[in-house]
């Protein structure tokens, strides 16, 4: 009786793990990590910088299986001030000063998170995600201005449909990896030195 009292006790902790572990809408929340290359240096000016989220939609896409159920992935929290926060260090590392963008102020850089969409495609043994990242610069400064979008995308795969550490990491990163791109920009950094 005893034994069989345990088995049951393990069971009912298996299935509330694996009911712990079942997949769900998924609000992800963006904290990107810029890794600015050591070899870059900017100068002492001051930035004005503005973040925004210009994305048409908070709903990134959905994982799951499609012959069962899908659930969508979304960031719902606005990602500007964390994007912010890291740009301006970022910046900070390579001399710059760093202060919230006002109108006319010169030089300055406008970032825009323009897309970010996310694809879950069951393939024959195992689930492909996908995102699709777009970020634009705006620079300006006197009579020198740059305008450009980077894009990134990234994929995993997976022996099931993704978690949400799974898509936080795969969207972070392609976030991550847009504004690397950009802040590495020559272009850019030249605009802003003007």
């Amino acid at each position: 009786m005893t034994n069989a009292i345990k088995w049951l006790c393990a069971a009912l902790g298996v299935a509330a793990i694996l009911q712990g572990c079942a997949l769900h809408n998924q609000d992800i929340r963006i904290d990107p990590n810029i890794d600015m290359p050591k070899s870059m240096t900017g100068s002492d000016k001051t930035i004005g910088l503005a973040v925004s989220d210009a994305r048409e939609t908070k709903k990134l896409g959905e994982v799951g299986d499609p012959n069962r159920q899908m659930f969508d992935i979304a960031v719902n929290e606005d990602p500007s001030p964390a994007i912010r926060t890291r740009v301006a260090a970022a910046l900070g590392k390579l001399g710059y000063k760093v202060e919230p963008y006002q109108e006319g102020m010169e030089p300055s850089l406008k970032i825009e998170v323009q897309t970010l969409k996310l694809n879950s495609d069951k393939r024959a043994l195992d689930f492909l995600t996908t995102l699709h990242a777009e970020v634009t610069a705006h620079a300006h400064s006197g009579a020198e201005s740059f305008d450009k979008t980077f894009t990134v995308d990234q994929s995993m795969n997976t022996a099931g449909p993704a978690y949400k550490r799974d898509t936080t990491r795969l969207v972070n990163g392609a976030v991550s990896m847009a504004l690397t791109d950009l802040l590495s920009d020559q272009q850019l950094l030249d605009t802003l030195n003007k």
